[in-house]
């Protein structure tokens, strides 16, 4: 019975599918209180891709509503420059002693924010005014690419933008990658994915929006450290087929709305055309009658 049970369990392990080592973190994965619909899903994956937002340490929360902290803010970039530490409270406190924030207490102002990651750059109406973690999110979306003197924001976390274009094939097994204009990018260890679907052999032949690379040399934020020189892909972006199938379906009913009114046009033509064809036919016999009816009256005469 064992010998039975032993050969079962190897078929079962021999007959289930290959699972990819990438830890793959898909658009409905992030948080537990944000949604895969929510209006800056993509804005919030990017941040998190680049490690300038994270967990509390307590829950998969976001709290997206609530002030962003002093603490939370310093675990952040912490992770973002690639500080030492696993926790919040050691990336906070790492932070803290590289000076990227003056206190852990109370929450972090935009004053703070511009001197820990713009390089004192932007300027504020209400510099020292404090922000909800939404509108941080919102806040660093819209000034990823603000040119600091020659690098950006994006730049000094170790990242560029990467490959865009039809995926023409993809990479799978121990390591995912896709195949862009001829050319392979291995997915990194820990990739974000916004796309219908995690299954790489789904993406070929999708077009890909958008794609953030990790570059060598970079801070990658602590657990995302190159294993090689070659850049990998941290953020893919890959344009939704729902909406594609709506258009085509769209395209689809407003073609078959057209055949139908070209149809009944024929028809309408097709009856017009018989219609007047049996009044022709009438009237010639009615003319015919007619003239029948004359001769024989003129016979009785």
């Amino acid at each position: 019975m064992r010998k039975y049970i032993l050969l079962l369990l190897m078929s079962a392990l021999l007959m289930a599918p290959a699972v990819a080592s990438a830890h793959t973190t898909d658009k409905s994965m992030l948080y537990t209180d944000v949604p895969a619909t929510s209006e800056n899903i993509q804005q919030i994956m990017i941040l998190q891709s680049l490690g300038l937002i994270g967990y509390n340490g307590v829950d998969m929360a976001l709290n997206p509503s609530e002030n962003l902290s002093r603490k939370d803010f310093a675990a952040w970039i912490g992770a973002f420059f690639g500080l030492e530490g696993s926790t919040v409270e050691e990336l906070a406190q790492a932070a803290k002693n590289e000076e990227y924030v003056s206190s852990l207490e109370g929450d972090i102002t935009y004053k703070e924010i511009n001197t820990a990651l713009l390089h004192n750059k932007y300027e504020f109406e209400k510099p020292d005014a404090t922000l909800t973690k939404e509108e941080y999110i919102t806040f660093l979306s819209e000034n990823l690419d603000m040119d600091m003197g020659g690098h950006t924001l994006l730049q000094m976390g170790g990242f560029s933008y990467g490959p865009t274009g039809t995926i023409e094939d993809v990479v799978t097994g121990d390591n995912m990658g896709v195949i862009v204009e001829g050319k392979t990018y291995m997915l990194s260890g820990h990739p974000r994915i916004f796309a219908d679907s995690t299954d790489p052999e789904s993406w070929i032949g999708q077009n890909l929006e958008k794609s953030i690379l990790t570059t060598s040399g970079g801070h990658h934020h602590g657990h995302e450290q190159q294993t090689s020189d070659a850049p990998t892909i941290q953020y893919i972006q890959i344009a939704s087929t729902t909406q594609q199938t709506t258009e085509d379906t769209t395209n689809k009913y407003e073609g078959t709305s057209t055949l139908r009114e070209d149809q009944q046009k024929n028809e309408g033509s097709d009856k017009t055309s018989t219609s007047s064809s049996m009044i022709w036919i009438i009237a010639v016999i009615a003319l015919v009658a007619v003239m029948i009816a004359i001769f024989f009256m003129k016979r009785k005469k």
